[in-house]
């Protein structure tokens, strides 16, 4: 074999090394619970390091998928704190209440809402998160479980 044919051998075997170990990024998927099995219906889980912030939306049935730019482009290899951010809901939103001023007239007042966080905020730092860490080599399933029930509705 010559010198060209053996170059062009090894580079091909290291491109098919890269391609099945992820190469730049990896695919990360996952589902989000709370610890009855609730699935948690909105918000982003959050990879992060020092380098790299990765994100991914959280699904109505709690699934994720992470990205680091676009949709579908993953997460590159390493190790990254995970947190959860935007789990926020507003409730009573869009109610009316009326009032009565001081001279007998009156008033309807368009509720904003209250906004409630759905997850303890511990979860929502990345030095504080008890959802640790994670190491991305290949392909990478991490289901994430929050240790409390989710909030009862009011």
């Amino acid at each position: 074999m010559n010198r060209l044919a053996k170059i062009l051998t090894l580079l091909f075997v290291a491109s098919v090394l890269v391609v099945s170990g992820c190469g730049g990024r990896c695919q990360v998927t996952g589902k989000v619970t709370f610890s009855d099995g609730t699935p948690l219906t909105f918000g982003t889980v959050n990879f992060s390091n020092s380098t790299t912030m990765c994100k991914g939306e959280i699904q109505e049935d709690g699934t994720y998928r992470m990205r680091t730019f676009k949709p579908g482009d993953g997460v590159p290899q390493g190790t990254y704190k995970i947190y959860i951010t935007g789990a926020v809901q507003m409730l009573d939103s869009g109610k009316t209440a009326s009032t009565r001023g001081a001279d007998g007239s009156s008033a309807e007042i368009h509720m904003v809402g209250k906004a409630v966080n759905l997850v303890p905020e511990k979860y929502s730092n990345p030095d504080q998160s008890p959802l640790g860490e994670i190491t991305v080599k290949g392909k990478t399933t991490k289901d994430l479980v929050i240790e409390s029930a989710p909030p009862a509705a009011e």
